[in-house]
């Protein structure tokens, strides 16, 4: 795990959200908002399926788990675990950011148990970011850094359950050790 946030109503539909954010990507995307995640040899946090649900779970004010990266497929079956365990004990939804597309994930080259993750996740927004796709209108594309990436609703109660879309939106979270962490989709930008 590379890092987490409590309570996001900027990453994906019916927060607020535990967000997770993997460690390793090899699609290196120009412009990508997380490049420390992308080097795969680097540990930052080593944590269970199961103790990663808990913590998901500890919250009662979560209503599902947000799975971003790095590339949460390179870590798919431990996620799969944790999204299963989630919605077993709890009746959370995971929604999932992947730079591979649908048709990579069902193919033959897929990552080891991309199917057994897919079959878990209730929203999987797809595609590499494309960074000339990107836009400043808040409501320019839905929980997405691009225009090019989908949305593919997998359990499609999940989308008739869900609040109807105010615009994309940036967070600003304080641990309690004092890292700040931007999040969101907002198009802003920010100088620190």
């Amino acid at each position: 795990m590379s890092g987490y946030v409590e309570e996001s109503l900027a990453n994906g539909p019916g927060g607020p959200r535990a967000v997770i954010w993997t460690q390793g990507c090899q699609h290196a995307c120009k412009g990508c908002q997380n490049p420390q995640t992308w080097d795969t040899d680097k540990v930052i946090e080593l944590i269970s399926a199961d103790d990663l649900a808990a913590k998901i779970m500890s919250n009662p004010n979560h209503r599902g788990a947000t799975f971003s990266g790095g590339e949460p497929f390179l870590q798919a079956r431990g996620l799969a675990q944790v999204s299963r365990i989630i919605r077993e004990k709890k009746g959370l939804n995971t929604v999932c950011y992947t730079g591979f597309t649908y048709e990579e994930l069902i193919g033959t080259r897929a990552p080891d148990a991309a199917l057994e993750f897919l079959a878990e996740i209730d929203l999987l927004i797809d595609g590499r970011y494309v960074e000339s796709l990107k836009s400043s209108d808040p409501s320019a594309h839905l929980w997405r850094g691009s225009s090019n990436q989908r949305l593919i609703w997998l359990k499609p109660d999940f989308l008739y359950a869900e609040r109807p879309f105010q615009g994309n939106v940036t967070e600003i979270h304080v641990s309690p050790n004092g890292a700040v962490v931007f999040t969101g989709f907002g198009g802003q930008e920010f100088q620190v």
